[in-house]
């Protein structure tokens, strides 16, 4: 990564004992708005620094909390900057994904006011994540997010287009179906379960079709093992269909695309760990949840219970059970 090569740069020159306060490069080359990849030389602490008047910086009750770092307006070399420390050695890599997620949005600011409530919004983006932790995702986590990234780049993006398909992608949202249309909402669940054949449903809403006219339910059988990382191991892993995806989608959706795996909990930095779990599909089906469907709703228990997790044997659907291109006409209806 580039930015995390500046550090390490600005790191070495200040062993040499005489730099300077604070050491610093352009995040971006030659950027329009330029955010600096700083170092103070007193602590090694690393930052990122925006040059701005100072009447451009907003107010600190405006400034978010992210854990690990601290946001401060500083005089270097006599001039403003509005930035964010590195405080706790821990974050370290989260540091420098969120550096270069950050870098290219404050370049295309418009003016000093509109870098500066770009350095910050992004900060808030972060918030969630930084207060999560940087322990990567569980294994349960891995594998449903492959699944949602499986049924969106083979299911949903041959027969929809881009921009609504990410947009209904709302699981990283915490909704209460992974994909939600405007009248139609598609729950994922990815199982490496042997026949009998069951998933985990885990809320009374996720089966729940209040709000939506249609719900269906998609359904990833996979074969999952722990093998070496490389260009010929089989199956994918989870960096690899988030690589593809990005290749895939043109820039403005990527950008949402992108705060959809953030608010997920994906962090690039974190892609290593992931490599060596590979994904290979089995098979996968497609349920039209409807009347008489087999599941917990908010409607049907007592009073007192909710917050339900339950498996749900595939077997019990069988009449529900629909082809995937039939499941699509009906999305390709809604959605035009």
């Amino acid at each position: 990564m580039r930015i995390e090569t500046l550090w390490q740069e600005l790191e070495l020159e200040a062993k040499s004992g005489e730099a300077a306060a604070w050491l610093t490069r352009y995040a971006l080359p030659e950027p329009s708005m330029p955010l600096l990849v700083a170092l103070e030389s007193t602590n090694n602490a690393r930052a990122l620094l925006l040059p701005v008047p100072n009447s451009a910086i907003p107010s600190k009750r405006d400034w978010p909390y992210c854990n690990g770092l601290e946001i401060l307006a500083i005089s270097v070399g006599g001039a403003m900057h509005l930035g964010v420390r590195l405080i706790d050695a821990a974050c370290s890599d989260v540091f420098t994904a969120l550096a270069e997620d950050v870098a290219p949005r404050v370049a295309a600011a418009s003016d000093p006011s509109a870098a500066a409530s770009a350095l910050l919004a992004r900060l808030r983006r972060w918030q969630k994540f930084l207060a999560a932790g940087t322990g990567g995702l569980s294994l349960e986590r891995q594998r449903g997010l492959f699944g949602e990234l499986h049924a969106l780049r083979n299911v949903l993006l041959p027969s929809l287009s881009a921009a609504p398909a990410i947009a209904a992608w709302r699981s990283p949202l915490a909704s209460h179906q992974d994909f939600q249309f405007s009248t139609v909402a598609m729950e994922v669940k990815t199982t490496i379960a042997k026949q009998p054949l069951s998933v985990r449903v885990t809320s009374e809403r996720q089966l729940d079709a209040t709000g939506t006219r249609t719900l269906f339910l998609f359904v990833l059988m996979l074969d999952e093992r722990e093998t070496e990382a490389g260009p010929d191991a089989p199956g994918e892993s989870l960096p690899d269909v988030v690589r593809k995806l990005r290749r895939e989608l043109s820039p403005d959706i990527v950008e949402q695309f992108e705060d959809r795996l953030l608010e997920y909990g994906y962090l690039e930095a974190d892609g290593p760990r992931y490599e060596t779990r590979r994904f290979t599909k089995r098979q996968e089906r497609a349920f039209l949840v409807s009347d008489g469907f087999p599941r917990l709703t908010e409607g049907v228990l007592p009073v007192g219970i909710g917050d339900v997790s339950y498996a749900l044997s595939l077997a019990a659907c069988e009449q529900f059970a629909i082809s995937v291109e039939e499941m699509l006409v009906t999305m390709q209806r809604v959605i035009e």
